[in-house]
This record gives structure tokens, C-alpha cells and sequence, in this order.
């Protein structure tokens, strides 16, 4: 029988305050401790006072509230505050395996990768774009894959002198360099994607590549008893993200017009820039900013469908694996590998970027076809259960570090 493992995870985010790449650090640290192997969290970020604290059971390392913020990067980069810590726990508590989650995380782990194997999941697109979202920017340093999307307004500045576009280039490129540099040092890199995988490709040698991808824990989804803590309508549907752009959020008012009058509302959880202009678009449209991650699951369990009309390639949305396994239909754009979570016409629909009318006749569909929903619902849990359950996802990577421990020399 092989040995428990001691695994140190280095993360951008983790609960209880945290988006989908923290949920889905959680779900896999539950997952390893459920097999009997020790996990510990530090937190990359930029702060000089980082102290002790503990989450259902595990330590974490994160910042003392209140604390001074500096440049992410930098900071990282550097080995102040949570690299400190890093360095610390590989010389007292012997990690077997640092597990990298995000390009900030990778900086400050980058300080454990000569004495510990290091593994880094890369869940968006910052190894071969500056901005890591696969949007063209301006200024952008250029894209190492080719550009997939018109250029994005909302980022920097068309009334700056050339030359200082020139010279943020140079220094933006040079920082994309950089993290590839790093990345070239990890024993393994796990792509939350096929599509991430074939993105990587350009970057990562293939024998260190891998696919997989973030799990669900399908055992918080038995039942549909959760309490919500407002009084919601009978019907609903559910846009869950960050309310920005990037991810179509302003596309979500048009979208609750065209379902037409009486149409059931849209709930909108989450925050970000366009929650201000969201809120005042009118009663089809409620926000109900962010809530905690069990509420959002009882949301799922009792929306005719949760909504995604995303304009940058969605890597592997964990609101949609999390919707898969409420039994919640989802309407979304065809982007990144948004195709590999929602099977078209089975557990979802798909459409083009920007095709507000394509989504509101889906929706209208869902919220009219009993027998479509009911059909739906079954076949996004039997989906979650063969592709994304916790217990496998937790077994592959498992076997990804145990390899990187076997090649180890120490």
C-alpha cells in the first residue's frame, strides 16, 4: 500500500471568500484527505503579515486582515510574505509535492521547486496571455497562440503616446516570458482542459502535460432542502460569475428582454464592475450580489437553467460543473472548453458568442418543455457523476504525483 502523502497547496484563492478556482482547491484537498494523505494552504497573497489560520480542518496561511497590499507579481516574484512561509513549511513540515494552482501561486512557489517536486494546474490562459483571459488587450504584448477575440476597449488606453505602448509591451512581454520560465520548472503541469491542453501545447513539453479536470462533490448536491435566505420566485433563471464584461454580463439585460414580458427573472449572484449598472437595468433582472457558496447551490437546484454568455474562452467553468451536478441545464456561449462540460442538445444548449436571441429561445424552451427539463436535469447529473466526480479526479491526480515523486531524486 502506498505511503500518505504530504501535499502543500500554494493558491490564489481558497473559502470561505473565494470564486471557482478556490472552490475547486477546496473540493480536491477534501478529496486527498478523504484518502488519508495531509494537506496544507498557503495563500500568494501580497502581504508582509501572513498568519496561522484553519478552514474546515486545514491549515491555511493567508494575510492578516486589513494588511497592506502590494503588486501581486513583484511581490511574488521576490519571496516576501507567503514565499517566506513556502520556504519555511519545506524545511519543517517536509511536503512530498507542491502543488502550484494559479500564475501568482506559481511565483511564490517557485521558491520550493529545486528542493520539492513542484505541480502547477493551470485553469486560465495566463501561461500564453499577459492578461490570462485570451481577449487582445490594448496595450497587449501579443499573443503567443494567435488572437481569438477583437480587441477588448475596457483594458488600457488608445489616447496613450505610442512610445509608452511600446515600452508596456516590452515590460509585459518580458513578464509573460518570465512565467513561462517558472512553468518550465514544474515536474508536472495539469491543463483543467482539453482545450487548455491543446492551448499549452505551444509552451509545455507534452511528456509533462496533462489533462484534469476540476472535480464536484456530488454528495452536497443529494438533495434539493436548501434553505435560501430571501424570499426567491417560483420560477427563475441563474447567471452565477464575476459581472464583467469578459464574462457577458452586460449581455444579460437584453437577454431578459427578449424572453419577453412575464417571462420569469433573472437572478444574478456574484460582483464585480457592472453590478451598479446591473441592478439598475430593470426587475427582470435581480442581483443578488455574493452569497455563500451553499445558497448557490440551492440557486442551481431550483433554476429552469443557469446562464453563461461568456465572451473569452471559459477554460473549465466550475459553476457549470457545479450546475451538471444540480441537475440545472445550462445555456452558454461555444468557447474554450465550455463544450466538454455542457453536451449540446443533452445537458445544455450552445451558441455563438454575442447570440442574445439564440439564448432567450433556449430558455423560453426550457421554462415551456417539461419533458426537455426533466431530460436535462437527468442527464447533467448522470454527466457529473461519469466525468467529474471527486473520488476519480482525486485518483488522477494522485498518480500524477506519485510519478513526480518516484522521478524525484531525493
Amino acid at each position: 500500500m502506498s505511503r500518505p502523502l504530504r501535499i502543500l497547496f500554494v493558491t490564489d484563492a481558497f473559502p470561505p471568500h473565494s470564486y471557482g478556482s478556490g472552490w475547486s482547491t477546496y473540493h480536491l484537498a477534501r478529496g486527498l484527505r478523504a484518502q488519508g494523505h495531509d494537506v496544507c494552504i498557503v495563500l500568494a497573497q501580497p502581504s508582509l503579515r501572513i498568519a496561522a489560520t484553519e478552514y474546515d480542518g486545514f491549515p491555511v496561511w493567508r494575510a492578516r486582515p486589513g494588511t497592506r497590499a502590494f503588486n501581486p507579481a513583484l511581490f511574488a516574484i521576490n519571496g516576501l510574505g507567503p514565499g517566506r512561509i513556502v520556504r519555511r513549511l519545506v524545511r519543517s513540515w517536509s511536503p512530498d509535492i507542491v502543488h502550484a494552482q494559479h500564475i501568482n501561486a506559481l511565483l511564490v512557489a517557485n521558491h520550493a521547486a529545486r528542493a520539492v517536486p513542484l505541480i502547477v494546474t493551470v485553469r486560465d490562459h495566463w501561461p500564453v496571455c499577459f492578461y490570462g483571459t485570451a481577449l487582445a488587450n490594448a496595450p497587449c504584448p501579443g499573443c503567443l497562440v494567435g488572437t481569438r477575440s477583437p480587441c477588448n476597449p475596457q483594458r488600457g488606453s488608445d489616447h496613450a503616446p505610442e512610445a509608452m505602448h511600446l515600452l508596456k509591451r516590452a515590460v509585459m512581454r518580458g513578464m509573460l516570458r518570465q512565467r513561462q520560465v517558472f512553468l518550465s520548472r514544474a515536474a508536472a503541469v495539469i491543463a483543467a482542459s482539453d482545450a487548455m491542453h491543446r492551448e499549452l501545447r505551444a509552451v509545455v513539453s507534452p511528456p509533462r502535460l496533462h489533462t484534469i479536470p476540476n472535480a464536484v462533490d456530488r454528495s452536497l448536491f443529494s438533495t434539493d432542502d436548501g434553505m435560501l435566505s430571501r424570499d426567491e420566485p417560483t420560477q427563475f433563471y441563474l447567471y452565477v460569475g464575476k459581472l464583467s464584461a469578459h464574462k457577458g454580463a452586460d449581455l444579460l439585460p437584453e437577454i431578459a428582454r427578449r424572453l419577453g414580458r412575464g417571462a420569469p427573472p433573472i437572478l444574478i449572484v456574484g460582483d464585480g464592475p457592472l453590478e451598479e449598472s446591473l441592478r439598475s437595468s430593470g426587475p427582470e433582472v435581480r442581483v443578488l450580489g455574493r452569497v455563500p457558496n451553499e445558497e448557490v447551490i440551492a440557486l442551481m437546484q431550483r433554476a429552469i437553467a443557469l446562464i453563461t454568455p461568456a465572451r473569452w474562452p471559459e477554460p473549465l467553468s466550475r459553476t457549470h460543473l457545479e450546475a451538471l451536478a444540480a441537475g440545472c441545464p445550462i445555456v452558454a456561449t461555444d468557447t474554450g472548453g465550455t463544450r466538454e462540460v455542457v453536451a449540446a442538445g443533452e445537458t445544455g444548449f450552445l451558441t455563438a458568442v454575442g447570440d442574445v436571441e439564440a439564448m432567450a429561445a433556449h430558455l423560453r424552451a426550457l421554462a415551456s418543455d417539461n419533458a426537455l427539463h426533466t431530460r436535462m436535469t437527468t442527464a447533467s447529473r448522470e454527466r457529473a457523476a461519469r466525468l467529474f466526480d471527486l473520488e476519480a479526479v482525486t485518483n488522477r491526480h494522485l498518480a500524477v504525483y506519485r510519478a513526480a515523486v518516484d522521478r524525484d531524486p531525493d
